[in-house]
């Protein structure tokens, strides 16, 4: 465990046409995927995974995610992701991410907060195994700093509701994560994505929604060109998101 190649985990991708977006780029929601799955493999490496916290009735849930994005990664392009621990405390965990090309140049750099739950209660809990870990002597730097709250968003922003359905729902028997982001995005049309990059997007997993559950997804873009979401189950804020566009060349 102390091995200075378990404290960096990479893992390289090609990105097949299938995968992309309809301006043949990475789309975010598999970049999410990828991140989830890094920090899956490592924190199995390193043996805080699921075969480890199962046995203590202990789960790792994502709580928080913030993306910046240079550019993405095209069609038949290989590319490199990268992740390792940055800090812990009691209750929560930080792991960064950056995703490169083979020669080097840095497509995306992420910062995540893990939080450990217990599952049959589904609250926050102690892991009690954290102190363990090694942290990287020299770690590469994450240039993201921590997403500001998102603000409550005015009475006429957009909306439209949504019926989670069998296909949005995980192995945990809640909606999957990637599922919140296709939400937000499909709010907007083509021809707003042929004109705007993501420059920035930040999440926050709230509360949990479950199969069956309505939710209204709300958005509000306000004077500079940034856009506040959240989805609402019966008023209550169950995620929230930020986004930073960049008009295209």
């Amino acid at each position: 465990m102390s091995a200075d190649h378990l404290k960096i985990y990479a893992r390289e991708y090609f990105l097949a046409a299938g995968e992309c977006n309809a301006e043949g780029r990475m789309p975010l929601t598999l970049l999410t995927a990828r991140i989830i799955e890094c920090a899956t493999c490592h924190a199995n490496s390193l043996g805080i995974g699921y075969a480890t916290l199962i046995k203590l009735d202990l789960a790792w849930v994502l709580s928080r995610v913030s993306i910046e994005i240079d550019s993405l990664p095209g069609i038949n392009d290989t590319y490199i992701m990268n992740t390792w621990i940055e800090s812990t405390n009691r209750l929560f965990s930080e792991r960064c991410f950056t995703v490169t090309s083979p020669e080097g140049h840095v497509y995306v750099n992420a910062r995540t907060t893990w939080a450990a739950i217990s599952i049959s209660t589904r609250r926050a809990a102690n892991p009690g195994i954290l102190g363990d870990v090694m942290f990287p002597t020299d770690p590469p730097y994450c240039p993201v700093v921590a997403a500001k709250r998102t603000p409550q968003l005015p009475d006429d922003a957009d909306e439209c509701l949504y019926t989670f359905r069998y296909c949005d729902i995980d192995f945990n028997r809640h909606v999957n994560t990637v599922r919140y982001i296709d939400l937000i995005l499909d709010c907007w049309k083509l021809d707003w994505y042929d004109r705007h990059d993501i420059a920035r997007f930040d999440i926050a997993f709230h509360q949990e929604c479950h199969f069956g559950e309505t939710v209204v997804v709300r958005t509000s873009t306000d004077e500079d060109g940034d856009t506040a979401c959240e989805l609402l189950r019966d008023g209550v804020r169950m995620v929230s998101s930020n986004i930073k566009w960049r008009n295209k060349e």
